[in-house]
């Protein structure tokens, strides 16, 4: 599970990136919600990781009435824009760093 090029282009295409920015606060709040909820789930000591608050907002967008309006304003029956509004938005609000080369380790 992760936003790439291809998907953020095809969001973009769609307007769904507008839907994003026309309500903001809405969906950064349902992505907090959504991480300390996660949080709750996993075990003690561990960290709640990108995948984890998406899948609970994939819940939580199925059934908005914003993000339903929009899929059917567009015609897109397709149920994969759930899953990518829902990686766009995680990524909106909790930004992932650039990658960078990982230092090598030589074995002593």
């Amino acid at each position: 599970m992760s936003l790439d090029t291809e998907k953020l282009h095809r969001i973009k295409s769609k307007s769904f990136d507008s839907l994003y920015s026309d309500h903001a606060d809405k969906w950064a709040a349902m992505v907090d919600k959504a991480r300390d909820y996660a949080q709750t789930c996993v075990g003690a000591g561990e960290r709640v990781r990108v995948g984890d608050v998406v899948l609970v907002v994939q819940n939580a967008i199925r059934i908005d009435p914003t993000f339903e309006k929009h899929v059917k304003d567009k015609a897109l029956p397709q149920k994969f824009w759930v899953t990518w509004f829902a990686e766009y938005i995680v990524d909106c609000v909790y930004p992932q760093p650039p990658l960078k080369k990982a230092a090598v380790k030589h074995a002593t």
